[in-house]
């Protein structure tokens, strides 16, 4: 499975994209809000990039899509982004995005870029009423691309993730499709 925007292309794991990957989860300025710890050890990650691999073969009931982005004009690695199946049925449902990018790419408008694609994959591909994204309250620039994507606020969660020996607190942000329709 594959999307483009405008100037990124989002694309499944494939077995030679764990370096990619690990890349990723063991950036500790990647990291350093994430609700997950950075990964020290190859190994530790594996059972993580097996389950999306395993994922990738699931049409029925897949309960997540996992991209590696990548720059369309060089195909150069940038990140990684995802959708989380939450609760599905007939009429919809409700799903997670979450995306991460290499540090070279920060302040280059690629994460908005990547939460408004993952929107249009959420509601035109897999047709969800309701997407939602959490940050921790700490990190401003996350918590700036959801506002840009049109999320709206839904509230502030105290105390709810552990890092680096503190408890902080957890933002969460969410659209609807009839509000993703009228942007």
């Amino acid at each position: 499975m594959e999307f483009q925007s405008e100037r990124l292309i989002f694309r499944e794991y494939k077995e030679e994209d764990f370096q990619l990957f690990y890349s990723i989860f063991s950036n500790e300025q990647i990291m350093k809000y994430a609700y997950m710890d950075k990964v020290g050890q190859e190994e530790e990650l594996l059972p993580y990039f097996n389950r999306i691999l395993q994922n990738n073969h699931t049409s029925e009931g897949r309960p997540s899509y996992e991209f590696g982005v990548f720059l369309s004009s060089s195909g150069q690695f940038i990140g990684f982004a995802d959708v989380e199946m939450v609760k599905r049925n007939r009429d919809g449902g409700n799903g997670e995005i979450g995306y991460f990018l290499l540090p070279d790419f920060w302040g280059q408008g690629y994460a908005t870029e990547i939460v408004n694609r993952l929107l249009k994959i959420c509601f035109e591909e897999v047709n969800l009423h309701r997407v939602f994204a959490r940050c921790n309250a700490n990190n401003l620039n996350s918590e700036k691309v959801m506002i840009k994507a049109g999320m709206a606020k839904e509230g502030r969660f105290r105390k709810v993730r552990y890092k680096n020996g503190s408890w902080d607190d957890e933002l969460q942000y969410s659209i609807l499709i009839e509000d993703w329709r009228r942007m």
